[in-house]
């Protein structure tokens, strides 16, 4: 037992992520599966699931439909399901392996019949996977691979085990913003929401983005070290 106890010591101390070992992570008020290669969800990420809510509650879209691109392990998709019981959430996730851990956690949840997981590539035609869902989405939320080049290096020392494809958008952390959010308005119901978790320094060149692209009400918001980390926009009424 003293023997067992001490290797997974070990492990945690060489950077093995302590969810990795139970196989579970706490994720606003749910407890959902994570295998070895799945991103573990970060705490603040929790608040865009707020933010989200926020806005179904308050605009009285109670049955709502919610797309969650780069779902990874599916947090955001099961914590909003979870909290609104008419909510339908679709997840779309390009890692086999991450999709697979979200469903099982669907299943375990009871919520397989409102929250949908499938492979995907975000950065490719949506239509390919979630066709039917195009002008009917009342919120996308998106918390997608955003490191870029510059801090790569630091963010994968952070945790070394994990998937370093969860987190790298490219040289400038921007690859898969600009795909999210030049496609987001074919896929927004009017007046609805898109939500992005973001990294500082790229909440300028997001909010260029969201003009681009007609979404209006483009705004930025921080993280509770006042670092810009949230970014929302809505398609025009």
């Amino acid at each position: 037992m003293q023997a067992l106890a001490d290797h997974l010591a070990q492990q945690l101390a060489d950077g093995y992520p302590a969810e990795y070992l139970t196989g579970q992570a706490a994720f606003c008020d749910i407890v959902l599966r994570v295998w070895e290669g799945v991103l573990v969800p970060r705490p603040e990420t929790e608040h865009i699931v707020q933010m989200a809510e926020d806005f179904i509650v308050e605009e009285g879209r109670s049955g709502a439909v919610v797309l969650d691109l780069c779902s990874g392990s599916g947090a955001i998709a099961l914590a909003l399901a979870s909290r609104l019981p008419q909510v339908s959430v679709v997840g779309m996730e390009l890692d086999p392996v991450s999709v697979s851990c979200s469903r099982e956690s669907a299943l375990d949840m009871g919520l397989s019949n409102r929250v949908r997981f499938v492979q995907g590539n975000v950065l490719t035609a949506w239509a390919l996977t979630i066709a039917e869902f195009r002008s009917h989405v009342d919120v996308i939320v998106s918390n997608p691979p955003y490191v870029c080049g510059q801090r790569l290096a630091g963010a994968h020392a952070c945790s070394p085990l994990e998937p370093v494809g969860a987190l790298y958008g490219g040289t400038s952390g921007m690859t898969f913003f600009k795909r999210i959010v030049a496609q987001a308005g074919d896929w927004l119901r009017p007046g609805g929401m898109l939500l992005l978790e973001i990294d500082d320094g790229l909440e300028q060149s997001i909010l260029g983005q969201f003009k681009r692209y007609g979404l209006q009400g483009g705004r930025w918001s921080p993280d509770l070290r006042g670092l810009p980390r949230y970014a929302e926009a809505h398609r025009a009424t």
